[in-house]
């Protein structure tokens, strides 16, 4: 996905002139955007006008939006953690609490004690 440039413009006052919504002085342009995967197919879209009270609610917001994204994020990592930590606790006590093959470590013992060709 292609990613948008933003961009704001503070309106001249001749460009006011005449206009119905002198308040919203303020242009947000968005630059060229992908809207799918092919490559030829890009999207610029119209320009947005605001008031500079709107523009400043966008602001607070999207501050809000992704500081609650933010702490969303942390609480999964967290869980993550934690659920890691479980299972890493819980293999760990299963590989503890299994009882050793005898066996096994008796050819091991046999095979340090006498060298040579090893038998299965």
């Amino acid at each position: 996905m292609l990613i948008s440039r933003i961009s704001l413009r503070l309106l001249s006052s001749e460009e006011l002139i005449g206009d119905p919504f002198p308040d919203a002085c303020v242009q947000l342009a968005f630059g060229p955007t992908r809207p799918s995967d092919q490559a030829d197919a890009v999207v610029v879209p119209e320009p947005v006008r605001l008031t500079p009270a709107d523009l400043v609610r966008l602001r607070v917001e999207s501050g809000l939006a992704l500081g609650e994204i933010r702490a969303e994020m942390q609480r999964a990592e967290i869980a993550w953690r934690q659920q890691l930590s479980r299972w890493y606790r819980d293999g760990r006590l299963a590989a503890e609490a299994r009882a050793p093959d005898i066996s096994l470590l008796q050819r091991v013992l046999d095979g340090l004690r006498n060298p040579g060709p090893v038998t299965t």
